[in-house]
């Protein structure tokens, strides 16, 4: 549902900006950065040829009430503008319940690179959350425009879906893709109610943990740089750093970055930050003989996404260094988690679409939190990148199936099934009854 703003009655501060509604003396910095070629194509409106263009869109701006100027602290003038406008959401039967607004924004050229544009966004999207009640935003871009797209990604924002959009004054039409941020993602609601860290403890999740370990270490060399994104509560991170290794731990969640920090010993070098397995912008490339993905494929539910995320992956990783990726795979939950738990009913979700009547594929969105896959799903996301498979292993088998044993089994027992299961993990008749897997894959020279 759309809410009413008054761009008069709001004023931001952040680090270098101001936030604040237009006022007539902008009127000379507007028309300096809406006048150069390429600032406002990139928006779908062309650049001020006359002053006096920029004047009647700045008596808009005073009229209508929906727009901020965006000024720079230390040199006082006003170098874009951000506006907090109507969304499709509104119209979309998913979101129309929610108090939602569009946000846009144009900077000006000289001041592209420098991370203000993020700065300004995360700003108004904490003040809309915090004073105007709002519970989601929406932004956008054309396809052509790379920078919006890498402001939208390290702001958070989800991509929701693409369309054409014909912008009138430049006759011509766009490929548009869309996105969305609620206050309360699925993704973060779930992990700040999940003990991710006590999960990996616990008997059975001991052993998906000392398997993906295991494989680890075997690739691991004396001097190895070693990046982990979607670092989660860190477990794998610190274990590392107590083999003597330097990390770098790139996590999403907030929640996940707390526990992080808070198990952190003085004596581990780890450095953690929080980032978008999407963008790993922050890395140079060849960075790292040691990648590890373990988490992100679990969330990305669009071949886009996961190739993007395996794209960013490779190119940090250094020629020869070696890739591990962790997948959720589909069957398993099917059996386990639907037929046998009854978490979900399967007859719901094949009404529903989100599983074939035909194959038993299925399809995952942000709600459903998990992404489901199958073996074939994977080789064909990896078949055009320049790896080798070393390892596809089941990191847990036939463990989530017979959870209840471990707390009745003995250490000597324990260390029996693990034997079993590290003899059989990647016997190719079996793999496809684990419910997660991890392909491990060295970058080609």
């Amino acid at each position: 549902m759309d809410i009413q703003i008054n761009t008069d009655n709001i004023a931001i501060e952040t680090e270098h900006l101001q936030l604040r509604a237009f006022r007539e003396t902008d009127l000379a910095d507007m028309y300096e950065y809406a006048s150069v070629p390429g600032v406002g194509e990139m928006a779908g409106w062309p650049h001020h040829e006359s002053i006096e263009t920029s004047a009647y869109i700045l008596r808009r701006f005073m009229e209508h009430k929906e727009v901020l100027a965006i000024v720079h602290k230390a040199e006082g003038k006003v170098i874009g503008s951000l506006g907090i406008h109507g969304s499709w959401a509104n119209e979309e039967d998913t979101y129309k319940h929610l108090k939602v607004k569009e946000v846009g924004y144009v900077l000006a050229k000289p001041y592209w690179g420098q991370g203000l544009m993020p700065e300004a966004v995360r700003a108004v999207i904490a003040y809309g959350f915090e004073k105007l009640g709002l519970e989601a935003f929406t932004c956008g871009h054309f396809a052509h425009n790379p920078q919006s797209r890498r402001v939208i990604e390290k702001c958070g924002f989800r991509l929701v879906k693409e369309s054409e959009y014909y912008a009138e004054q430049l006759d011509q039409t766009f490929l548009d893709k869309k996105y969305i941020l609620l206050k309360e993602e699925p993704l973060a609601a779930y992990y700040s109610n999940y003990d991710e860290d006590g999960r990996l403890l616990r008997p059975y999740g001991q052993v998906e943990y000392l398997t993906t370990l295991r494989y680890i270490e075997r690739y691991l060399t004396p001097d190895a740089k070693v990046l982990e994104i979607g670092a989660g509560t860190g477990r794998y991170s610190r274990a590392l750093a107590d083999m003597g290794y330097a990390v770098e731990a790139v996590e999403l969640i907030e929640h996940n970055i707390a526990i992080f920090k808070e198990n952190l010993k003085p004596e581990q070098n780890i450095r953690i930050a929080q980032g978008n397995a999407l963008d790993l912008s922050a890395f140079p490339d060849n960075s790292f003989d040691i990648t590890l993905l373990l988490g992100p494929m679990y969330h990305l539910y669009t071949e886009a996404d996961k190739q993007r995320a395996l794209v960013e992956a490779l190119r940090v990783t250094r020629p020869g260094g070696v890739l591990f990726v962790a997948y959720c795979l589909s069957d398993a939950s099917i059996v386990e988690t639907g037929f046998r738990r009854k978490a979900f009913d399967v007859a719901d979700y094949i009404r529903r679409g989100k599983i074939d009547p035909v194959t038993f594929d299925t399809s995952s969105e942000p709600e459903d939190i998990f992404e489901l896959v199958r073996r074939e799903d994977i080789d064909r996301l990896i078949e055009n990148f320049p790896v080798t498979r070393l390892h596809y292993v089941a990191t847990d088998l036939f463990t989530n199936y017979i959870r209840e044993m471990f707390t009745e089994m003995s250490d000597e027992e324990f260390a029996l099934y693990l034997r079993y299961h590290y003899a059989v993990c990647e016997r190719a008749d079996m793999v496809g009854v684990s419910h997660h897997v991890l392909d491990i894959l060295r970058i080609d020279k």
